[in-house]
């Protein structure tokens, strides 16, 4: 089933004289976000690198604060890096090590002990996986950048029992299309965490918000759209 997504969405001409004398060929001139299945070689990926069993991702020691530690909030730790790009001048980005970049929400533990505490985490479910595909159209309704994203992560994840946690958050690139004199990048920020169970049964969720830029010879657009996850395993978009 396909499903449109509702984007914020700012035009910007980037051509002093821009007007409708232009190639409409090498103008953008419209956007389409559509729920699509999930790519079979993102599938395969995903089996390879995940295992449903356990994944909590922690940040190699020494650990770097400002790195590795995104966020603080409502009794919860957010590891991994804030804002990651997800596509950098046309191409998906991966890290050296050829994984793409993840976060995790577990319980905020003090003391020395913390690591060690939170790898004994058990009871992850597989992983869940949502894709949409971006296309830019120019004026004569022709593709001229396209590709498509994939928001997954894995939940339930508890620590002595309690809680349901995320970990394994990431946004994937893949498909991905430009035109000759079009270009284009795309990333993913963590926007905010927060307990949405209680106090003695924690459920963490996270928002994340994937914004990208589509430049043409004459023009560019900036969309975004925010998505909600949490540990009992929703995963919704939230429409600006």
């Amino acid at each position: 089933m396909f499903k449109s997504l509702f984007i914020t969405m700012l035009l910007v001409s980037s051509a002093p004289g821009f007007t409708q004398e232009v190639d409409p060929a090498l103008v953008i001139s419209s956007v389409e976000v559509h729920q699509v299945t999930t790519p079979a070689e993102v599938k395969e990926e995903l089996a390879l690198e995940i295992n449903p069993t356990a994944n909590v991702e922690l940040p190699s020691l020494p650990a770097n604060p400002i790195d590795e530690i995104a966020m603080y909030l409502d009794g919860l730790i957010a590891i991994g890096k804030k804002i990651w790009p997800i596509i950098d001048a046309g191409r998906p980005v991966i890290t050296t090590n050829g994984l793409i970049p993840a976060m995790s929400v577990l319980p905020h533990i003090e003391g020395t002990q913390a690591r060690a505490e939170l790898l004994e985490m058990a009871n992850w479910s597989v992983p869940k996986a949502v894709s949409y595909r971006v296309s830019y159209k120019n004026y004569f309704n022709s593709e001229v950048i396209g590709f498509t994203y994939t928001v997954f992560f894995q939940h339930s994840g508890t620590y002595k029992g309690i809680g349901k946690y995320i970990t394994s958050l990431r946004v994937q690139a893949s498909e991905v299309y430009a035109a000759w004199g079009f270009n284009f990048d795309a990333a993913s920020e963590l926007v905010n965490v927060a307990n949405v169970g209680s106090v003695d049964a924690p459920v963490a969720s996270a928002i994340i918000s994937i914004s990208y830029k589509a430049k043409g010879l004459i023009n560019e657009l900036r969309n975004a759209q925010s998505f909600y996850v949490d540990g009992n395993g929703t995963m919704k978009p939230l429409n600006n």
